[in-house]
């Protein structure tokens, strides 16, 4: 589970003064009660930040500390973006297979992160309720007036995995992604589409692999039997995309274009971290290179399983300047 450091949680005046900027706020939704934790914009409202905590933690503990946290120059992210409504929902209490269905808050159950595809139909129910309740999000800070230019999304650890999953079966382009120390739920298939085996010149799946009757046929069959590949060739971002949209019973768009995956993306992880190693950081940026999003990655070498301060805060300053001054 992830918890708030030691090194890091803040105490007596200083904890009261954060908590004092946080505003609980309490929404209905098709899934019960949905505690939502608001940081309201101390000038005019002009960017939504949406982050979702890790696994076991929730949306005040997690998002106090977080904006709160240093950057380099001694400045926090809440006061270097005054216009900013920061936004952390707390996950409902789900059973924990691996915690003998002990109920802890988290998006989704799973019950090795570092050997995902043991027991992973655990993760599905999860992934879609936590995607259908980020998207509600989204569109209801859309039906507020803030473009989705302006919103951002991410998240820390499992809150990282589920918002990513989420991103990706939006249907148009954010303003941006910030994800820490998380991964890629069912990346495997995803890189799987991307990439089809080829091993020993073997044509896989592919139903148009020539046999050896077809190797005798005419010129003018082949031109056909070429055209023909062609009308079933499939983009392969399109079916990985597709894929994970299936997998949690999420419609397909009926076109073909993707505008999320223009979202800009920022993905960073700990070289020490024993939660999430740091290689599932590394598979979810290179499924996301091969999708043709925009990521910036960064690896911090003394890290473990949390966000590096001040170095983090600094690198997530920039990217959201980046972002939201162009």
């Amino acid at each position: 589970m992830d918890d708030v450091p030691k090194s890091n949680a803040p105490s007596g005046d200083a904890l009261q003064d954060r908590r004092n900027d946080i505003d609980p706020d309490l929404i209905l939704t098709a899934h019960g009660q949905l505690m939502l934790h608001v940081v309201h914009p101390v000038a005019t409202h002009a960017v939504t930040i949406i982050l979702l905590h890790g696994r076991g933690s929730n949306g005040p503990k997690f998002g106090t500390n977080f904006i709160t946290s240093n950057t380099s120059t001694g400045s926090t992210l809440f006061k270097r973006f005054p216009s900013a409504k920061w936004i952390f929902p707390t996950a409902k209490k789900r059973r924990a297979v691996l915690f003998n269905r002990l109920p802890i808050h988290q998006w989704f159950d799973i019950y090795d992160i570092n050997n995902q595809s043991y027991k992973e139909h655990l993760q599905v129910d999860g992934l879609q309720e936590t995607t259908e309740m980020l998207h509600g999000l989204i569109e209801e800070e859309i039906g507020n007036g803030i473009p989705a230019e302006r919103i951002i999304i991410g998240g820390l650890s499992q809150g990282c995995a589920a918002s990513l999953y989420a991103l990706l079966c939006y249907r148009q382009r954010l303003g941006g992604y910030i994800g820490m120390s998380g991964w890629l739920p069912f990346a495997k298939y995803v890189e799987a589409i991307l990439e089809p085996s080829t091993e020993d010149g073997n044509e896989g799946d592919d139903i148009f692999g020539a046999s050896d009757d077809e190797q005798s046929a005419s010129s003018e069959d082949n031109e056909e039997m070429d055209d023909a590949k062609q009308g079933k060739a499939r983009d392969p971002i399109v079916e990985a995309i597709g894929f994970l949209k299936d997998n949690i019973s999420f419609p397909r768009l009926l076109e073909d274009k993707l505008p999320a995956l223009q979202t800009p993306v920022f993905l960073g992880h700990g070289l020490l971290d024993e939660k999430v190693r740091v290689g599932l950081g590394e598979q979810a940026r290179d499924a996301l290179d091969g999708l043709g999003f925009d990521v910036t990655w960064k690896c911090y070498t003394d890290l473990g399983h949390w966000y590096k301060v001040p170095d983090e805060m600094d690198h997530i300053e920039n990217f959201l300047k980046g972002i939201l001054e162009a």
